[in-house]
């Protein structure tokens, strides 16, 4: 199955392995030191898909792919500077996760200075560990290729996966 798969509005049938370690959507850091490698914004359905580079992360060891789906986002936020180089690995020093009026929220605070910052606010979230296979050990250095010669050395929504671990958020069940 490819990635992009993981952005329909049937969660629950996606339901892989057991929880990870570290929960993105619950606990703060879980995602520290991944790379935002991709976003996606369906405005038809208010889904986002956040893509991520697990090779790097500190606590999700298992796998080397995330992929944060929301469903019936309320507030997306993106802000960050200009960049010097064409392509950045905006790596995640913060991550914080919070119910928010019933919802989810997630921040995310990244870096190289100086950082972006990254904000979603929904009422269903899902976070997957997947293994994308011949994937090297460790991730490109950005500085060395252009858009195409990445494209094969990292995820991306077309890629194939196999699922490890999967957690949820749904608001509708906190009673």
């Amino acid at each position: 199955m490819k990635i992009h798969r993981l952005l329909l509005p049937t969660l629950q049938q996606h339901a892989y392995g057991t929880p990870p370690d570290m929960d993105p959507l619950t606990e703060n850091g879980a995602l520290q030191e991944t790379q935002l490698l991709d976003l996606r914004f369906d405005a038809l359905t208010l889904t986002v898909g956040l893509l991520f580079e697990l090779r790097t992360a500190l606590q999700l060891r298992d796998g080397n792919t995330g992929v944060l789906v929301a469903h019936g986002v309320r507030e997306l936020s993106w802000s960050g500077p200009r960049r010097a180089t064409n392509l950045t690995a905006w790596t995640v020093g913060e991550s914080t996760a919070r119910r928010e009026a019933g919802l989810l929220r997630l921040d995310l605070g990244m870096w190289p200075a100086p950082g972006a910052q990254l904000s979603v606010l929904t009422e269903r979230a899902a976070f997957f560990s997947v293994d994308v296979p011949d994937l090297d050990v460790a991730p490109p250095n950005y500085s060395d290729v252009d858009r195409a010669g990445i494209a094969e050395k990292v995820a991306g929504w077309d890629s194939d996966f196999h699922p490890i671990h999967t957690v949820y958020f749904d608001a509708t069940d906190d009673g």
